[in-house]
C-alpha cells in the first residue's frame, strides 16, 4: 500500500531546519520512536564515556594556557552541533520502501550502527566540551587537545569514503530517489551532513594553541593503535547487528558477504585509510600556523 509520507513542495531552507511532516504506517511510526530514544540514549552515553575517558587521564599537564581562539571553537562547536541537529532532527527516518534502512536500525544499536552516525555525535560531543572545558577543569581541557587528532580523524575519514563508497553505490541512488518522490532532498542534505564532518575536524585542530596542542597530542603509533581498536569494534558491531537484523548498514558491504578474507582486506584498508586521515591532523597540528 502507498502512501504519502512527506508534504512535497517544502523549500531547501526549510528541509535544512526539520523534516517535513509526513504519513507513516504504526510499524514505521514505532521504529522512529525506538531510533530515536536509542539516538538520545546513545548521546548520554557518549558524552559519559567522553568526559570520564578525558577526565581520569594520568599525563602530566604542562603550564600552558589552554585558550582555544575562541570565535573560531565556537564557531566548529556551533556546526558540529547543527550537524547532529540534522542527523536527529531533519534527515527522514526509516521506511519500508527504504527496506535495509528501515530493518536495520531495529538491531540493538538503532541507527549507532552507522559510522556516520557515531562520528557526527562524537564531534559534537567533543566540540561543546572543547569550549565549555577550559573554564571548568584544566585536565579536561587538557584532554581535549588530546582527543583532537583522533577524533578528527573519523570526521576526515567519513568525509572522504562518503563519496568513495557511498555517494555513488546504486542503493544510495535508489534512497535518494525514493524521497525526492515524496519531495525531500535526501540526496542534498545527506551530502551536507557527510561533508561538514572535514570541516569541523580541520576547524577543531587550527583553533587550538598550537604548543599546547603539540605536548598534548598522543604519538602517531598511539594513534594508530586507538583507530585499529576502533575499527575493530565497529565491524564486530556491524556483524552483530547483521546477525540479528540480516542487513548491513552500507549497500556496498552486500558485496563482502560472509568471505572472511574480503573482510580482513576491507578492515585493512579501512584502518590505514583511517591512519592516513589522522597522520594529516598530526600534522597540522604540529605544523606553525597563522591563527
Amino acid at each position: 500500500m502507498s502512501h504519502e509520507h512527506l508534504v512535497k513542495g517544502s523549500s531547501l531552507s526549510r528541509q535544512l531546519l526539520r523534516c517535513p511532516p509526513g504519513k507513516y504506517d504504526r510499524e514505521e511510526r514505532l521504529q522512529h520512536r525506538y531510533t530515536r530514544k536509542m539516538d538520545f540514549a546513545g548521546l548520554c552515553l557518549l558524552s559519559i564515556l567522553y568526559i570520564s575517558i578525558l577526565s581520569t587521564s594520568t599525563n602530566d599537564i604542562p603550564d600552558v594556557l589552554l585558550h582555544p581562539m575562541f570565535a573560531c571553537q565556537l564557531l566548529t562547536a556551533i556546526i558540529s552541533v547543527y550537524n547532529l541537529y540534522v542527523e536527529i532532527h531533519v534527515l527522514p527516518r526509516g521506511t519500508k520502501e527504504a527496506a535495509d534502512d528501515f530493518r536495520v536500525t531495529y538491531g540493538p544499536f538503532g541507527r549507532w550502527v552507522y559510522l556516520t552516525h557515531q562520528t557526527i555525535g562524537l564531534l559534537a560531543v567533543h566540540s561543546v566540551i572543547s569550549v565549555l572545558a577550559p573554564c571548568l577543569s584544566q585536565r579536561l581541557a587538557y584532554g581535549t587537545y588530546t582527543a583532537a587528532p583522533v577524533v578528527g580523524a573519523t570526521g576526515v575519514f567519513v568525509t572522504v569514503q562518503y563519496f568513495n563508497l557511498v555517494f555513488s553505490h546504486p542503493d544510495h541512488k535508489q534512497n535518494c530517489r525514493v524521497w525526492a518522490a515524496r519531495g525531500f532532498r535526501f540526496g542534498f542534505v545527506d551530502g551536507l551532513r557527510h561533508s561538514l564532518p572535514i570541516v569541523i575536524a580541520v576547524l577543531d585542530m587550527v583553533a587550538r594553541d598550537s604548543h599546547a596542542l603539540s605536548a598534548a597530542m598522543p604519538s602517531a603509533f598511539h594513534t594508530l593503535c586507538i583507530h585499529a581498536v576502533y575499527m575493530l569494534m565497529f565491524l564486530c558491531m556491524v556483524h552483530t547487528n547483521h546477525a540479528i537484523t540480516g542487513c548491513w548498514p552500507y549497500g556496498f558491504m552486500k558485496e563482502l558477504g560472509s568471505h572472511v578474507w574480503k573482510w580482513l582486506a576491507f578492515a585493512a584498508v579501512q584502518g590505514m585509510l583511517l591512519s592516513a586521515c589522522a597522520s594529516f591532523l598530526y600534522f597540522l597540528g604540529r605544523s606553525e600556523r597563522w591563527l
